[in-house]
């Protein structure tokens, strides 16, 4: 077959033309096709090199002249002193160079002979110099060149990165002798765009008629969270902000190309679902998510490789010790390894530097051998493209080498074969350092690099004593000059330091592991991969996408009927990961444990929608409660409103607030970011600004005055590396209740004297419910003697009772847990108890459902009505019980307490609930035990808690509560620990509390 590849950049047989990880990928895949027999043609710009490259090649000039017009059309925004359009006339001539079996077509003109030093328009060129549309003039006159000279029989045209092709598939899609296949070979903005009239123009040019409308992505409603997020991440590398007047290419290219191929299984995978990064919300609202899914046949993996010639090289045959002095390194030091093109941000460059600088500072004892390549030559010197880069490596002379220049594979070779460990911290996942870390990998160097998807096959971030683990891994991170990255960085590289002195058998496991892991990436697997699916191509032979990857994907509206039988374990699994409960509803049961395992699920992922729709779906009252209990709006000391977030998997929290880009921060000047390969962010007038951590997965801040939007937008960083949105509607940013939860014992409590509830009491509790907040009913007596004074409450959620062992539903009248109490344990306490005391009374409550009251003849003042009361002890050990009550005819119950738990205490909990009375209950039951239990169902915590109790068994439940108040009538022991004193149980003292906290509801008491 005809294969023509259409690159900017090729120079993987000659470093002048090489820029990064592109023109390997281009030159290696020409010579596999080329070595199978192919007609291999590689289009591409002469960069102004022709003299240069004569001296060393046999380049020759063809008769192919072609003069032409490209028209630009200048957006006038960007543009706004120049013409609305402007005609380039241009003489195109071609020249070739026959290497390896491939024909390289240099093709050359005013505009494509421009920047010979860098190749690239700087992106600060954009606005202020024709420069910047030389990409686009390649794509024109290599479209010219390949219709006028290497047409005539079937052919794949395949263009590498899509800024640099993207008019291709349109300009071939009517020509049915080619195929086009594109090539995302670096993770550009999904949303990255052009401007549409000079699209118009150009096809016009070639008589091609597309409809861009179908490739136009709908704006946002201004106020809405999209429109939000979308001005947030434009200050990031993540997305770019377009017009109305502006088209995503990668549309065009899905559209209208044959094949979408990627570099790396990963790659494929971040660049259908952006999963788990700060676009992946913004993204499925963009037409091009559902175009990914509609055409995920054209999608395939290429895969990327290391030159048959950097494996055929023995790394053992360097050496170390020479090439290291030659770069004034210390060689019995461990040796840390980059080498990049020099980019600052989105190659985590930045943060490398910074982490360079501290652990060379504390005197850890480590060298580093840094190249950050420009445009200058391999040969000479290369002037300095960061001063605080260079500062650093002038301030550790023998223990930094910092080099600027592009090198040949000789010298790179070298230098790999000497690293011990090899350093690549991608930003972004827009950078995969596919080629350079899988080579200082095949030499040996252990890698510590960032946990992204497109590098998940380089197996550094599986945990370093699994037998596949190759490296150390790093946080992903999606912002400009991360100290959290550059702390990360620091902290491996003194843990590699470590771990290379301590532990020299896990290094060498780690060290082979890589070893082999990266020679398993040839070309000649990668061109295997591509020629198949040419030749599927040509042959009109269906590719289907693999539905094991759609079911990944979560793409469960995509899956054929077939699929649900056929892979049920597998959506299964998957839906369960993703807490789609749907999706799982089709393929198992939706019993309660299957909910709770979806809510969980979801709730990890901080997907609050799916938690919303699992408890509904569930009937589970808790966890909606449990969802909506995420945040909640506090004052401060002086009025301010504060802002409080919880998520128990949060590693930090950010709010979207109005404001401007941060100036830069002394570690690259602004001149340096203009001069640089990196566009500078927008300032789009929204920023990110953190929470502060208060513990235990809280955090808190001041809240805006007005959210930009009608929605509050929470950025959540998760302990996984997830990174979320989370949009809070602006009506639920009202003040709320100063408690969430309002715990209260009965009996002596919110009972008065004579066992009833006051209308007072009853109005507070309603205002309570009323603000929002939840009443959660506490008490020592067992479910069953309790039901009427829940009945006159008009009670119907939760309970505690029996001191917390037993968790009660009013509305159900059902027991959901009760805790026993062993029959020996209890008789042996008995025993102990009246060694030291004499003679006692007991009463025991039976286990559920009777809980019946059983006691002995004399015990307490009087025998109630109801109970069971039996001359003959042994009685009252037949039935399981849940607790034993002692009293004492003539010693004090506090005394009797003291005892008992000092005998006994190890094993049991022993509490003073009512006067004459001591309970006996199972160890660890406690009312602050039965209550966080209960919390934690609700989605409350002790910090949203205020606590109501009289009597010392309350002393734990109040200790536990944000806030904890003892009536007037307390015991001594509970009003001495107390927050607060409230007025006695028949003076209302609950309500006179609530009505302060929550407010009346205006009704006369």
């Amino acid at each position: 077959m005809h294969v023509i590849h259409f690159a900017f950049e090729c120079g993987g047989f000659d470093n002048r033309l090489m820029r990064g990880g592109l023109s390997p990928l281009v030159w290696n895949l020409s010579r596999e096709y080329a070595a199978r027999g192919h007609r291999v043609s590689l289009v591409t710009p002469a960069h102004g090199l022709l003299e240069a490259l004569r001296r060393d090649h046999p380049v020759e000039e063809l008769p192919y002249v072609h003069e032409h017009r490209v028209p630009l059309v200048p957006d006038p925004k960007v543009w706004p002193d120049h013409p609305a359009e402007i005609g380039l006339d241009l003489t195109t001539r071609a020249h070739r160079l026959r290497r390896d079996g491939v024909d390289v077509y240099f093709l050359s003109d005013a505009c494509l002979d421009l920047l010979p030093d860098r190749l690239y328009p700087p992106p600060g060129t954009e606005g202020r110099d024709l420069a910047y549309f030389k990409p686009l003039v390649f794509q024109v006159a290599g479209a010219h060149f390949i219709r006028r000279y290497l047409s005539g029989e079937e052919a794949v045209v395949h263009g590498f990165e899509p800024y640099y092709h993207y008019l291709l598939p349109t300009l071939f899609a009517g020509d049915p002798a080619v195929r086009t296949v594109s090539t995302v070979a670096a993770n550009a903005p999904v949303t990255q765009a052009v401007y549409r009239p000079q699209v118009e123009r150009l096809l016009g040019v070639f008589g091609v008629d597309a409809d861009l409308e179908a490739f136009a992505a709908p704006l946002p409603a201004e106020d809405g969270p999209e429109a939000i997020m979308g001005r947030v991440l434009a200050g990031t590398r993540m997305h770019v902000e377009a017009g109305p007047d502006h088209i995503a290419f990668l549309p065009m290219i899905l559209a209208h190309a044959d094949l979408v191929d990627f570099v790396s299984p990963g790659q494929r995978d971040h660049y259908s679902t952006f999963r788990d990064t700060p676009f992946e919300s913004l993204f499925r609202a963009l037409p091009v998510s559902r175009m990914l899914r509609e055409r995920a046949p054209k999608l395939f993996t290429g895969g990327c490789g290391i030159s048959d010639s950097w494996l055929a090289r023995d790394p053992r045959a360097v050496d170390r010790d020479a090439v290291l002095r030659g770069l004034g390194i210390d060689a019995s030091l461990p040796v840390f390894y980059h080498a990049a093109r020099y980019a600052v941000h989105h190659k985590g460059q930045l943060e490398l530097v910074r982490a360079v600088e501290e652990v060379l500072a504390s005197g850890a004892r480590a060298a580093f051998v840094l190249r950050f390549a420009t445009g200058g030559g391999a040969g000479g010197t290369a002037p300095a493209a960061n001063a605080y880069f260079q500062s650093v490596a002038d301030r550790f002379p023998g223990r930094v080498h910092l080099d600027w220049r592009l090198a040949d594979e000789d010298t790179l070779f070298e230098q790999a074969a000497c690293a011990d460990f090899c350093v690549f911290p991608s930003k972004f996942e827009l950078d995969g350092f596919l080629i350079a870390q899988a080579e200082a990998m095949a030499c040996g160097a252990v890698p510590i690099a960032t946990a992204q998807s497109v590098t998940a096959h380089f197996g550094h971030a599986l945990p370093v004593d699994d037998p596949r683990a190759t490296g150390l891994s790093l946080p992903g991170s999606f912002r400009d000059d991360d100290p959290a990255l550059a702390a990360a960085l620091a902290e491996r590289i003194r843990q590699a330091v470590e771990l290379r002195r301590t532990a020299p058998g896990d290094y060498a496991r780690l060290s082979a592991n890589a070893r082999a892991t990266a020679r398993r990436f040839t070309w000649s697997r990668s061109a295997d991969r591509r020629l198949a699916a040419f030749e599927d191509l040509l042959r009109d032979r269906p590719r289907p996408f693999p539905v094991e990857d759609a079911v990944r994907y979560g793409w469960f509206d995509s899956l054929p009927a077939a699929a649900w039988s056929r892979h049920r374990e597998l959506v299964v699994r998957s839906a369960a990961d993703l807490g789609d409960t749907a999706a799982y509803g089709r393929c198992a049961r939706l019993d309660e444990q299957a909910y709770e395992r979806l809510f969980e699920a979801a709730y990890a992922r901080a997907d609050f929608a799916r938690c919303a729709e699992t408890a509904r779906a569930a009937g589970r009252d808790d966890w909606t409660a449990r969802v909506r209990g995420r945040h909640r709006v506090l004052r401060d000391a002086t009025g301010g409103r504060i802002l409080e977030y919880r998520h128990p998997h949060a590693r930090h929290v950010e709010i979207a607030v109005p404001g401007t880009v941060a100036p830069a921060t002394g570690l690259e000047s602004r001149a340096e970011a203009v001069a640089s390969d990196e566009a500078v962010p927008a300032d789009s007038g929204m920023v990110l600004t953190a929470l502060a951590p208060a513990g235990d997965g809280v955090f808190r801040g001041a809240l805006p005055a007005s959210p930009a939007g009608r929605h509050l937008l929470v950025m959540l960083t998760l302990d996984s590396g997830r990174v979320t949105w989370d949009t809070l509607p602006r009506d639920g940013l009202a003040d709320r209740p100063p408690y969430r939860l309002v715990a209260t014992d009965l009996d002596g409590t919110l009972l008065r004297g004579d066992q009833t509830v006051s209308a007072r009491t009853l109005r507070a509790l309603a205002r309570v419910a009323e603000a929002g907040a939840r009443h959660l009913v506490v008490t020592g007596r067992p479910a069953t003697a309790c039901k009427q004074y829940l009945a006159a409450l008009g009670y119907r959620g939760l309970a505690v009772c029996g001191q917390g062992a037993q968790l009660y539903d009013a509305g159900a009248d059902r027991l959901l847990s009760s805790a026993p109490l062993d029959l020996d344990l209890a008789q042996e306490v008995v025993e102990r108890v009246e060694a030291a005391l004499g003679p006692l009374e007991l009463g025991v409550v039976t286990a559920p459902p009777e809980s019946r009251f059983k006691v002995t003849p004399r015990f307490g003042e009087r025998v109630r009505h109801g109970w069971d009361v039996t001359t003959d002890r042994r009685l009252l050990w037949t039935d399981p019980i849940d607790k034993l009550v002692l009293h004492h005819t003539s010693v004090a119950e506090d005394e009797v307490e003291s005892v008992a738990r000092t005998l006994c205490g190890d094993r049991v909990t022993v509490v003073h609930s009512v006067r004459g009375m001591v309970e006996v209950l199972p160890a660890g039951t406690t009312k602050a035990a039965g209550v966080e239990r209960a919390a934690r169902l609700l989605g409350y915590d002790a910090a949203e808690t205020v606590a109501f109790g009289d009597m010392p068994n309350d002393i734990p439940l109040l200790a536990w509560a944000g806030h904890g108040v003892a009536v007037a009538n307390a015991h001594p022991a509970l009003r001495a620990m107390a927050d607060e004193i409230a007025p006695g149980n028949d003076e209302d003292g609950v309500a006179v509390v609530l009505e302060r906290l929550f407010g009346t509801s205006g009704e006369p008491s």
